[in-house]
């Protein structure tokens, strides 16, 4: 189950167009230091030397480009869990592979300072519209990953026997997906914990030998 080259969800900035480089850096400066709705399009074209007419080539607007980013810090987080998880990593059960990913990308965000700062960013943003959508987007629920893995866990009677496939690919997901609006912390490295707290939840709730 190690992830390959072709598991990554691909972005546009892999594309490596002109001054793409420089636009992911400045736009995540400016998305950080002054939120969603009031960072601006001008000042990131002009501190990434780059023409309106470059940037509408490749994004609609400014959502276009602000989900662009988290798909590319979302592909090297993937990248990055990939080339550090061990195979024998994946022999375990599947709430101990969730505490290995939780760790793994609490260093990565230690190792990549500019991915902490975009998600502190992001969290700011919870309750606004570009929050509320990029929670849609990003649905744990959909994730073809966490499907795969839970799938693996299912066949190898690793959850109880009397709960359906389908409820507890739902339950995960959307527990996954609560945790923002569960955990009241400012300082992105404080989810950790949390994280850990639900993880014993589901292998207590969800899995087999969670009376034992």
């Amino acid at each position: 189950m190690m992830l390959r080259k072709g598991d990554y969800m691909t972005s546009i900035f892999e594309q490596g167009f002109e001054h793409s480089e420089k636009l992911f850096e400045v736009s995540i400066d400016e998305f950080a230091d002054k939120g969603y709705d009031k960072a601006s399009i001008n000042t990131i074209l002009k501190l990434a030397g780059m023409s309106k007419g470059q940037f509408y080539y490749h994004f609609k607007n400014k959502e276009a480009l602000y989900f662009a980013l988290i798909d590319n810090l979302i592909m090297k987080k993937q990248i990055f869990l990939g080339s550090h998880m061990n195979p024998e990593d994946f022999n375990k059960d599947i709430f101990t592979i969730f505490e290995t990913q939780i760790r793994l990308g609490m260093r990565f965000g230690k190792e990549y300072p500019i991915i902490f700062k975009f998600s502190e960013c992001f969290i700011r943003e919870k309750g606004k519209p570009i929050y509320k959508k990029a929670m849609a987007k990003y649905n744990f629920e959909n994730n073809d990953q966490i499907i795969q893995l839970i799938d693996r866990a299912y066949n190898r009677g690793e959850f109880r026997e009397e709960l359906p496939r389908e409820f507890i690919i739902k339950t995960v997901g959307f527990m996954f997906n609560k945790i923002p609006e569960m955990a009241t912390v400012d300082d992105v490295t404080d989810y950790e914990e949390y994280l850990m707290h639900l993880i014993d939840f589901m292998r207590k709730g969800l899995g087999r030998n969670s009376d034992k």
